[in-house]
């Protein structure tokens, strides 16, 4: 009887409260349930070669090996979780990074057991309308077509996962740099390696080619109920082949740059000195060189396994570079890199954790998120590498709390702010040409008319006016010659209408400013004469870039989960 009247109780407090709220409490249910029974059992070890991406609100984590320590003895109980890995994190919620991840990390459904669906190392994520498509990389369990990509869509009631076709270019590749350009409706996929993947063996991972460097741009277009790819293969002289660099999207030029860095190619040395610099409109690479200082200890880069962000003040951009292979304990973690100044600095704080492989996310206004990784100092440190850490960009700390209102600001002691050039010249001149048009969004341009260039429309107007003029006084010339016999009287008249005339149009044409008359067309109270070289002030600062990734409208996205069991997942991971 008490369980009858506990039962019809929740029934109507579902009628009363409505779906979403049972969907809610489910939801919680069910995550509360996998953490406690499989995830949250052991502690976080390291968690590598897995790909983030942001959908609304929701910070994704999906693929890679996730290393937990499920015993006393971390040396001896290290063991790498089998399957597919999914976790979330809700950046519209505040959280601290001391607690415990129970509260802000959430293990979602695992697809791993679908014989369909790529269990993922590597490879590129890029969000468009509620979506997430995955490109390149290893596929663990089950090797995909080679003209085979996935998708991913979280709904109100499931997250469903899609084969999606690859035309024009293969998915074969892995270990490559990507970022996802939502202002452009646009993903990049940069260099990598290649793989000879194993068909339907669904008991082996596909095979990389480790002496194969790429220098092939791939670029994924989205539109509604479209994707397309294209690729674009590099000169090597603008851009070296690489594997595990950064790729980064700088609000710069007509349609955006791309800014690669780092990594490593076939002689170990990786894009630090020498950026390689792509403009999105032309499809054109160039080189800029680099100032500043990069050495920490004995090492004079940071190395391969870096992450990277990128944040704009004004008309500042700053590439904030964390980790990499080449740094230890005791070392600098961390290296900015201050655009247009091109000048690298690094920064000494021995509470930054040593992390080698890991995420980094731009999140709120002013902090970066450093997800998993492992340890650069080989000490197989289980117990001493956080699972997540929370870097503020404006005061240089490691902090605990997310999120931070207060807007961002550059710190004072990064070289090159307010530089209007590189402190070593432009390495390209053509570059110049193209960083100091101003950015506008695909959204903004499309607003615009397309882009319409308005100094012509300006020029084309001037002109017809010019042309009017002209034909004007032609044709007081041919008066004047064929009635030689009027008098002055009428000539004048003439003369006087034509004046009229381009009185009306005068308007159209750039006023001359008080003081200093066009020649053409002589003020009263100026005497014509020669004018001496006119200086004109420098050109003020481009507009502050206003981030649309947080100004378009967000991705539609459910405010919750799957309340779906998570279904059984492999018991062991392929070596």
């Amino acid at each position: 009887m008490k369980g009858n009247m506990i039962r019809l109780a929740a029934v109507l407090m579902m009628a009363f409260e409505g779906h979403h709220l049972v969907a809610a409490s489910e939801l919680a249910e069910r995550q509360a349930k996998t953490a406690s029974s499989n995830l949250f059992s052991g502690q976080f070890c390291d968690y590598t070669s897995f790909q983030a991406s942001v959908v609304g609100s929701r910070l994704l984590l999906f693929g890679g090996n996730l290393t937990v320590n499920k015993g006393a003895n971390s040396k001896e109980k290290r063991e790498l979780e089998s399957g597919f890995q999914f976790f979330s994190i809700l950046l519209n919620q505040t959280f601290s990074t001391t607690s415990n991840l129970n509260s802000f990390l959430k293990r979602e459904p695992d697809p791993a057991a679908q014989k369909r669906i790529a269990s993922m190392r590597d490879g590129g994520a890029y969000s468009y309308n509620g979506s997430i498509y995955f490109y390149g990389g290893e596929q663990l369990f089950n090797a995909a077509d080679d003209n085979t990509i996935f998708k991913c869509t979280p709904t109100s009631e499931n997250i469903v996962w899609d084969p999606v076709p690859v035309d024009g270019v293969s998915r074969a590749v892995t270990k490559g740099a990507s970022v996802d350009v939502s202002t452009e409706d646009k993903g990049f996929y940069f260099g990598g390696q290649n793989i000879v993947p194993k068909g339907a063996d669904s008991e082996q991972a596909d095979k990389v080619l480790n002496n194969t460097f790429l220098n092939n741009l791939v670029v994924v277009g989205f539109s509604e109920n479209k994707q397309t790819y294209t690729n674009i293969t590099a000169p090597p002289s603008k851009a070296t082949p690489l594997a595990q660099s950064n790729l980064l999207f700088v609000p710069a030029g007509k349609e955006g740059i791309l800014l690669n860095l780092g990594g490593t190619d076939a002689s170990g040395n990786g894009a630090w000195e020498t950026l390689q610099i792509f403009d999105i409109a032309t499809s054109t690479w160039f080189l800029q060189r680099t100032g500043g200082n990069l050495t920490s200890g004995r090492s004079q880069n940071p190395g391969v396994g870096t992450c990277s962000v990128l944040i704009s003040s004004g008309s500042n951009h700053y590439v904030y570079v964390y980790g990499g292979s080449n740094r230890s304990a005791g070392q600098s973690q961390l290296a900015i890199l201050t655009i247009p100044a091109f000048t690298w600095a690094t920064v000494e704080n021995d509470s930054f954790p040593s992390k080698v492989n890991a995420q980094c996310q731009l999140v709120g206004d002013r902090q970066m998120l450093i997800i998993g990784g492992s340890s650069s100092s080989g000490l197989n440190d289980c117990g001493n590498n956080s699972f997540v850490e929370l870097l503020d960009l404006s005061s240089l700390e490691i902090v605990p709390n997310f999120p931070n209102p207060a807007p961002f600001v550059s710190p004072p002691s990064i070289l090159g702010v307010n530089a209007t050039t590189p402190i070593d010249g432009w390495t390209d001149p053509e570059l110049q040409k193209v960083y100091q048009i101003q950015y506008q969004t695909v959204a903004q341009r499309k607003e615009g008319g397309g882009g319409t260039d308005k100094k012509a429309i300006i020029g084309g107007v001037v002109g017809g006016v010019a042309g009017v003029i002209i034909i004007g006084v032609i044709a007081i010339f041919f008066i004047m010659r064929s009635n030689r016999k009027k008098s002055a009287r009428d000539v004048k008249e003439a003369v006087a209408e034509v004046k009229r005339n381009s009185a009306i149009a005068q308007p159209f044409l750039a006023q001359p400013s008080p003081g200093f008359p066009s020649p053409a067309f002589p003020s009263p109270g100026y005497p014509q004469q020669p004018y001496p070289p006119q200086t004109y002030p420098e050109q003020p600062a481009p507009e502050q870039y206003k981030d649309e990734l947080f100004e378009a409208p967000p991705n539609q996205v459910p405010s919750e989960l799957p309340p779906a069991e998570a279904p059984a997942r492999p018991t062991e991971l392929p070596g």
